[in-house]
């Protein structure tokens, strides 16, 4: 199930299910427990949760906590919706054999070898999005 949060004008957030004020940091561990979450404004009620979510991973930033690499961010930058649009499909045929066990469950207090196994997903996941780039760009030109 997913949780409800709203966001008010003066940009708290309010989640719905706790009844209470939340912050950035509170929303990361949600989804880090397994939590999926939808932000919406309280007044248009409009789904603003991917600009949220952004920020979750900007403030984990500010933190020294680095969440993606910064050629996939430059990536992202270049390509936005287009890279996303395009590979997205090729990407989650991908997924399972990549990610086979939930990524919370893997970030949580686990062994060195289990994160470095992470890590090394996680750099396919990037070789095969810059791949899927590379064709896109190719194809293009």
């Amino acid at each position: 199930m997913t949780r409800i949060i709203k966001r008010y004008e003066n940009r708290k957030l309010y989640d719905t299910e706790s009844r209470r004020y939340i912050s950035l940091e509170e929303i990361a561990r949600l989804i880090r427990e397994g939590i999926d979450v939808k932000v919406v404004d309280k007044n248009t009620k409009q789904d603003i949760t991917a600009q949220t979510l952004t920020q979750v991973i900007l403030e984990e930033g500010k933190k020294g906590r680095t969440l993606l690499s910064k050629e996939m961010l430059h990536t992202i930058i270049r390509w936005g919706n287009t890279l996303i649009d395009d590979g997205w499909q090729q990407v989650t045929q991908q997924l399972d054999h990549l990610v086979p066990t939930p990524l919370a469950r893997l970030l949580g207090h686990k062994k060195d070898s289990e994160i470095e196994q992470l890590k090394a997903r996680i750099e396919s996941l990037e070789r095969m999005i810059q791949q899927l780039m590379d064709d896109k760009k190719k194809s293009s030109s």
